[in-house]
Formats: structure tokens, C-alpha cells, sequence
């Protein structure tokens, strides 16, 4: 399979699950396998019928094109998602969480191009693209509030998925328009609370567990 540089990158477009295993699989590399856990499709990595299904239904979509060498090339914004999937550097996972449950986001970032995944109905996953007038760490931010405004009795976690020591920060609405936060290590123990965190504190904390 082959790629061609993307030139622009839309607000958001949805993939399924066979369609994110193959362009996971368009480069291939030990980044497209860290990319692919993220996304939870890690294990149809090899799967050469989940492979051509994702083929057939990019070229059907009219994502991608079967050339005459049987190859399948991709341009545009598809071209840009398999880009980040086999040379992000950074993972973000980001845990929603609400009494009902939760699901988690996932910022990847490369050097030229930052998406966040969201997953949806039936494994689907939409990408969309950063917003250029913010940092990375204030967009984690960003998805962080939304959550807890809409949800203000939830939480959140977040953690660098590569980060070998698996440290979380853990967030929650305090009171007076502060938060409180914690951080863990990957045993999830001894998590000790900190309350009246102002924002710029937070975004300080996301960037330490980013590593910015």
C-alpha cells in the first residue's frame, strides 16, 4: 500500500473499524501498532480479511483508490489520518467519566499534524483536527471543561499512553469555579487530592503529565 501527502485536514470525518485496521496498516511500524492500541483495533492488526474490508469500503467512500498495481493509495485528509496513525509521537487518552460510565478520547500528535479521536456507535471513530489558534495541552484542557460542564457531578482522567510510569491525572469540579485534581501512578495508588486548583494550575499539570 502506498500514501500521498495530505493537503488539507476537515473539521471532522468518521472511519470504521475495518477502515482505521487498514490505514494503521498503511505504513505499518512499531508507531502504527501504538496508534492502533489506542484505537482498540490492535487486534485485526494482521487480519487480512478485516484488511481488505476496510480497503474495499475507504475506495467505496471514495476515501481511497485501488491503483493499478493493486496497491491502495490515499490523499487528503484520509492521507493525513494514516500520516499521524505510523508517526505520532504523542498519545494522549483522555477518560470521560460519568456515573453512567464513560469513554475515552485520544489526542495523537505528530510533528506536522494533531487529531483528536472520537469514538462513536458500532466502533466507529470520528477524527478531527485540532484547532490552530491553541496548544495542545490547552485543547486537552478544553475537552476536559466541556466534559465536566456538561457532567459536573463527573470526572476525568488523563495519561500520556507512553509514559512508561503510567502517571494519571485524575479531575474534578471543585467548588468556587476551582478544580481538584490528583495524580497516580500506573498502580492507581495513594491518589492524594489537591482542591482550589485555578485553571492556569491545571493546564500547568496537564502539561507535566504530557511532558511538553
Amino acid at each position: 500500500m502506498t500514501e500521498t501527502t495530505a493537503e488539507a485536514i476537515p473539521d471532522a470525518i468518521g472511519y470504521g473499524f475495518a477502515e482505521m485496521v487498514t490505514l494503521a496498516r498503511l505504513k505499518g511500524g512499531d508507531a502504527a501498532v501504538l496508534s492502533a492500541e489506542a484505537l482498540r483495533v490492535d487486534g485485526y492488526l494482521n487480519n487480512t480479511d478485516m484488511v481488505s474490508a476496510g480497503a474495499s469500503s475507504l475506495v467505496a467512500r471514495g476515501l481511497a483508490k485501488a491503483e493499478s498495481d493493486g496497491l491502495l493509495s490515499v490523499s487528503g485528509p484520509t492521507a493525513a489520518v494514516a500520516a499521524l496513525l505510523s508517526s505520532a509521537t504523542r498519545r494522549i487518552e483522555i477518560s470521560l467519566l460519568t456515573a453512567e460510565g464513560g469513554d475515552s478520547v485520544v489526542f495523537m500528535e505528530s510533528d506536522d499534524i494533531h487529531l483528536l479521536f472520537q469514538p462513536r456507535a458500532y466502533f466507529t471513530w470520528w477524527a478531527m483536527a485540532q484547532r490552530p489558534d491553541v496548544t495542545a495541552a490547552e485543547a486537552n484542557l478544553m475537552v476536559i471543561k466541556q466534559h465536566l460542564d456538561n457532567n459536573p457531578e463527573g470526572g476525568a482522567t488523563l495519561r500520556r499512553r507512553e509514559d512508561p510510569t503510567g502517571q494519571t491525572l485524575y479531575v474534578k469540579k471543585g467548588g468556587d469555579g476551582a478544580w481538584t485534581t490528583g495524580t497516580a501512578d500506573s498502580q492507581q495508588e495513594n491518589i492524594i487530592e489537591t482542591m482550589g486548583v485555578d485553571e492556569a494550575s491545571l493546564l500547568e499539570q496537564i502539561r507535566t503529565i504530557r511532558k511538553d
